[in-house]
């Protein structure tokens, strides 16, 4: 593990810093840990770096997975640049983007959102090849078949979640349905939220890409449409979108974003309206997983949980069951 201390020399070594920069007292080290061991390093122009190194058990095969992801995708530019990844370290030097910040901290816009669209849409251009990348579905499709092993693991929130799922026959068969049918058509970020959208100059660069492989791009779409979820205005929109074969114009981002998306895929009316129902499902899928998430520290359900289950609920199942 590298130390904040010896990350001067360690970028020096490396001459990814100048001796200019440190001997002048330009070089600003700061922790910017979350998930995982981060640290940010600013100094001369082209001197700003965001060193990534992981701490669960599997971050190594995390790390490495998304150095070929950065790699592979060197010349998009929705990602930051790989700088350096050292695999004995378990380390990821990447491009730290200035003046950037991620869609938490900046108000939805449509702007941005059209920007993201274009972003996910140039990713999804690219369709499976012999690269050795993940294809398995994404967990949450699982959640209510736990291993036995992995209970002992699980909060007491977490455990009253996976019950209250496993009541629901209908809820329980669209998540197995939605797992059976997984398909690997593109590449795939896996983990698109506001927090790894990362705004710049008017456009969004994607970051994070520990999870990214091959799989569905509805996943992706769905992630994006089920964040910003609100019962009101979710139903209005896939509602409207059921009518009309157009989007509400209840949620001016949700519509920014398709719109961008459709359009820079060159999408079909039909293959835009099987996408999008996949997308909805995805939705409630992904609203599922931050309502499970957020039970992991806790002992008791509460009542905004027991909601978000009623809203994954709504889109997973369409109006039906």
């Amino acid at each position: 593990m590298l130390e904040q201390h010896e990350v001067a020399a360690y970028l020096l070594q490396r001459r990814l810093v100048s001796r200019r920069s440190v001997v002048a007292g330009r070089l600003r080290i700061a922790d910017a840990s979350s998930r995982n061991r981060n640290i940010r390093v600013s100094g001369a122009p082209g001197e700003s770096y965001l060193l990534k190194q992981g701490l669960a058990a599997d971050s190594a095969h995390t790390l490495a997975n998304e150095a070929a992801l950065y790699r592979r995708l060197r010349d998009a530019p929705w990602t930051p640049r790989l700088h350096a990844y050292d695999a004995r370290r378990g380390l990821l030097v990447l491009e730290w983007i200035e003046d950037g910040a991620d869609l938490l901290a900046r108000p939805a816009s449509p702007r941005l959102a059209r920007a993201l669209g274009r972003a996910l849409a140039s990713l999804h251009a690219i369709a499976p090849d012999g690269e050795e990348l993940r294809r398995d579905a994404p967990w949450i499709l699982a959640l209510h078949r736990p291993p036995l092993e992995a209970l002992r693991y699980l909060s007491a929130a977490s455990v009253e979640l996976v019950k209250l799922l496993q009541r629901d026959a209908p809820l329980t068969d669209a998540l197995d349905e939605l797992r059976e049918g997984w398909r690997c058509e593109a590449l795939v970020h896996r983990d698109v939220k506001r927090a790894n959208c990362v705004a710049h100059g008017g456009r969004v660069a994607l970051v994070d890409w520990e999870m990214a492989g091959w799989g569905d791009p509805a996943w992706d779409v769905g992630s994006v449409l089920g964040e910003r979820h609100e019962a009101s205005v979710e139903r209005a929109f896939w509602d409207a979108y059921a009518r009309a074969r157009r989007l509400s114009a209840t949620d001016a981002v949700q519509q920014a974003f398709w719109g961008a998306y459709v359009r820079a895929r060159r999408l079909r009316d039909s293959d835009a309206a099987s996408l999008l129902d996949r997308s909805r499902r995805f939705a409630g899928a992904r609203i599922l997983q931050t309502a499970f998430e957020s039970t992991q520290e806790v002992g008791d359900l509460d009542d905004e949980v027991v909601r978000d289950v009623g809203a994954a609920r709504e889109l997973l199942l369409g109006g039906a069951g």
